[in-house]
């Protein structure tokens, strides 16, 4: 027969083993009989946590286990926020906008409107909004930077140079974009509206875009234009990455071969740069690298950054006819060339 462990309250009882209690502690004495010291060590640390567990203040309330959910719950809400995210992806990725008809059309890009500062030219802004409205078989998508929106902390002083306060400002946005509402056919969000998502939570493009039917994305809008029997594949971005200080087009460019997307048209902003339209080729087919610039014809914190003043402004358009695309640096020369070709 085994010995008992080092425990001056666990005794031999001719075959069996007696536990003891201390009876400073306890209001009993003796616990039972057991067949072995294991046996006994183990009733005896079961009644001690037992009873020092009915000797514990009682806690009642929301505790630590309340706040723990169930995992089947859990499990459920996971697996419908990755069905909608897969149905999500397989819809982004057969995106169409098809043109009625076969007369010519022309699309305008906007971009960096950068409404709120005080170096944003708001005439160019509402001219562009009205002509695009009033001319027939003109469309229009938008990339990103509406509105200043200087609420990262760091950029926060930035505020206090603003035309308008930070509420006025994001109206008149959403007043130009009701401008242009009809007509839009795709929405890019930029890094300043982004910043609204990424510090509070609130997307809020699509809030302004309430009562428009467009392609929408935070980051980025990849798309299949059918025109009759012909077909361009458009991806548009804010940004765009591997940048050139020698080539105004070069992050649209790599990034035909190095963003996983084969695309006919490119489309970027931010740089504030100005607006230029280039050639590519790539696998014997002509491509279009399009940079669209700024609204802003002075600029305070590029200023402060050292960075060239910008060049025309945040728009450009390809006019389409049946013998190919044209591009134009201003929307009004796009609408007078569609006039022509009407």
């Amino acid at each position: 027969m085994s010995e008992p462990p080092d425990d001056k309250y666990i005794h031999r009882s001719g075959a069996k083993w007696r536990v003891l209690l201390n009876p400073s502690q306890l209001p009993e004495r003796y616990l039972g009989t057991y067949d072995s010291p294991e046996l006994a060590r183990a009733a005896r640390d079961r009644f001690l946590e037992n009873w020092q567990r009915s000797q514990a203040p009682e806690i009642e309330g929301w505790t630590n286990e309340d706040g723990t959910r169930d995992p089947d719950e859990l499990w459920a809400q996971a697996f419908k926020a990755q069905l909608r995210a897969e149905q999500m992806a397989r819809r982004q990725a057969h995106q169409t906008i098809t043109v009625p008809g076969d007369e010519p059309f022309a699309l305008a890009y906007l971009s960096d409107a950068h409404f709120g500062s005080p170096g944003t030219d708001y005439r160019a802004l509402r001219a562009d909004a009205e002509l695009i409205a009033a001319t027939p078989r003109m469309w229009a998508g938008y990339h990103g930077d509406g509105i200043n929106n200087w609420i990262v902390p760091k950029l926060a002083g930035l505020e206090r140079d603003e035309v308008l306060p930070l509420d006025d400002e994001i109206a008149l946005f959403g007043d130009w974009l009701r401008m242009i509402g009809p007509s839009l056919l795709w929405v890019v969000a930029g890094n300043h509206e982004n910043w609204t998502r990424k510090i509070a939570g609130v997307d809020l493009l699509r809030g302004l875009l309430d009562g428009v039917r467009v392609l929408y994305d935070r980051y980025e809008v990849c798309f299949r234009l059918v025109w009759g029997e012909r077909v361009w594949r458009y991806k548009v971005r804010h940004k765009w990455r591997y940048n050139s200080i020698f080539n105004a087009t070069h992050s649209i460019e790599v990034g035909w071969q190095r963003a996983g997307t084969d695309f006919d048209i490119g489309l970027g902003g931010h740089t504030h740069l100005g607006t230029v339209c280039r050639p590519f080729w790539r696998h014997g087919v002509e491509r279009y690298a399009v940079l669209t610039g700024t609204y802003k014809v002075g600029d305070e914190y590029g200023r402060e950054l050292g960075l060239a003043p910008p060049m025309g402004r945040g728009s450009g358009a390809h006019v389409f006819w049946r013998k190919g695309l044209v591009f134009c640096h201003s929307l009004q020369a796009a609408a007078d060339l569609l006039g022509r070709l009407a």
